[in-house]
């Protein structure tokens, strides 16, 4: 039901979806559906949450992780994209709808994206405290930058084209780290290109069979 109900909220929107139309699509009657949700909202609601679940405990131990910011922020992008690539129709739906839930719904969830937020922001300043990321940066900024971009990938990724999620993530955390790094980091590793490149921001030796994508 819930794979359902996520089908025709994407191609059909929220406001034009009803509870008869998920019931149709599922090959049940419209009031079978109450034993399971009180409403189309909750509908809405369980196929949102989990996401933010998901991808918070995904990136939590890089809040506490020993290794050096430019490192964490590179598996933060990694993280990122990989998750949006894998749970695509879910995070479409989550950037449209989201305004479709109840005050109390949204401050909820708003909770966990505050909490995805802060770890960003502290990589971030750990980088600035180290001189591995250009001070002259403003941070809260810079992660609603960081992840709007990571989120524009629902509106031009799709399945099935020339890069896999690997290979964009390769790509998009070179774009973060060359735009992020402070002068000394970049001429530590060598240039911007030797930043990209590094061993940090590589490639598995392996690319994905699965969901690959373009832009």
């Amino acid at each position: 039901m819930l794979d359902a109900a996520a089908d025709a909220f994407l191609a059909n929107g929220y406001d034009a979806t009803s509870m008869q139309d998920v019931a149709d699509a599922v090959g049940i009657m419209k009031g079978s559906l109450y034993y399971y949700v009180a409403s189309k909202e909750d509908f809405l609601f369980q196929i949102i949450e989990p996401a933010y679940v998901t991808a918070l405990h995904a990136v939590a131990p890089l809040a506490e992780d020993p290794r050096a910011p430019l490192d964490r922020l590179t598996d933060f992008v990694h993280s990122h994209v990989q998750f949006v690539a894998a749970n695509l129709r879910t995070f479409r739906i989550r950037l449209r709808e989201f305004s479709q839930l109840s005050p109390k719904r949204q401050k909820q969830l708003s909770r966990s994206e505050d909490e995805y937020y802060a770890v960003l922001m502290g990589i971030l300043h750990d980088g600035v405290d180290s001189g591995d990321i250009d001070s002259a940066i403003d941070v809260r900024l810079s992660s609603v930058a960081i992840i709007g971009m990571l989120n524009s990938m629902t509106e031009w990724y799709s399945v099935g084209g020339k890069y896999s999620p690997q290979e964009l993530a390769y790509q998009l955390a070179g774009m973060v780290l060359t735009s992020l790094g402070s002068d000394a980091a970049v001429l530590a590793t060598g240039g911007p290109e030797a930043l990209r490149r590094s061993p940090r921001n590589r490639l598995p030796s392996q690319p994905a069979t699965e969901a690959e994508g373009k832009a």
